[in-house]
């Protein structure tokens, strides 16, 4: 991506945010793409028409799941069809996402099937899960956090974002899992006020409702100081520091999870693409790639260079 960057760099009026990446799991540049050039541009429904192996980064199991998921949310959009106050198009953005790049440092932090309106001011969270075992590691106790956690990081990231115009109105958060056959709870899409408490014999997951009043602040400072650098390319301005404060966070606000969720995510290269087991080495102005050594980075660079910003102190 960096080498189309730098071919097209010299045209009037180029931006880095005009290239659409379909498979982008950036939430930041999607929400931010969104907002710029339309909901259309970033839906990724064409992806989940075509087979599994056209998605390498899912497996199979997962590309399904997420297929099923689409569905039913288009479904139910059909149906609330002139009805009033409710939505009646959803767009799915983003398959597989961290808040912004290089923040998914364990398995924890990566979100899965986000839908907007066509205003991007409300949102569907829908995390895709395995199937709950009894060995500890795979437990709706641990599914219910992981969706709590990301749909808070997801609102922190929107407040932070859209903290002037176009404000965030609510994240509607859930989890499927093969149990239940990836069906989501047909209130999930009901309604969109604050849902009553399940019942324990409810086949479905909870549904987790965040809104700019109740969310819980969880962006780190790396997170927020990536953000900035990626408004930087846009020559967009750092928001406030009283935003900046409501949105922030600190390692305690991480979930609570068991030893599967807590794995250290591989990160690849940004010029061979080579996967690395242990810390790369990070872009020291932009801290959004990550290379496998020094000469990687310089070979890079030429390229890298038209979108390496770094946000004015």
């Amino acid at each position: 991506m960096d080498d189309l960057h730098s071919i097209f760099s010299g045209l009037p009026g180029y931006s880095p945010m005009m290239m659409i990446n379909k498979s982008e799991a950036c939430a930041a540049t999607k929400l931010i793409q969104c907002r710029d050039f339309g909901v259309y541009m970033s839906d990724v429904s064409e992806k989940f028409q075509r087979s599994p192996q056209s998605t390498p980064d899912l497996t199979q199991e997962e590309f399904m799941a997420r297929k099923k998921i689409i569905q039913q949310v288009e479904e139910s959009a059909g149906r609330n069809r002139g009805k009033r106050g409710m939505v009646d198009e959803w767009a799915p953005i983003l398959y597989r996402y961290e808040v912004v790049k290089g923040s998914a440092k364990r398995q924890c932090d990566w979100g899965h099937l986000l839908f907007t309106d066509m205003t991007t001011t409300r949102f569907l969270l829908v995390m895709v899960f395995p199937r709950p075992c009894n060995c500890g590691n795979l437990s709706h106790n641990d599914y219910e956090t992981l969706t709590k956690y990301q749909a808070d990081r997801l609102m922190c990231l929107l407040t932070y974002l859209h903290h002037d115009e176009g404000r965030p109105q609510f994240v509607r958060a859930t989890y499927v899992t093969p149990t239940n056959g990836w069906v989501l709870d047909p209130e999930y899409l009901a309604s969109f006020t604050p849902p009553k408490a399940p019942t324990k014999d409810s086949k479905f997951a909870p549904i987790i409702h965040v809104t700019p009043n109740n969310f819980v602040p969880s962006l780190l400072p790396g997170d927020l100081e990536k953000i900035d650098n990626l408004l930087a390319r846009k020559s967009g301005g750092r928001p406030p520091q009283s935003v900046r404060s409501q949105v922030m966070g600190g390692k305690e606000t991480r979930p609570d999870v068991s030893s599967a969720w807590r794995q250290r995510n591989p990160r690849q290269c940004a010029y061979c693409e080579a996967l690395g087991e242990k810390n790369l080495r990070v872009c020291g102005r932009c801290k959004l790639v990550q290379y496998c050594g020094a000469e990687c980075q310089k070979a890079a660079w030429p390229s890298h260079k038209v979108i390496c910003k770094k946000a004015d102190a």
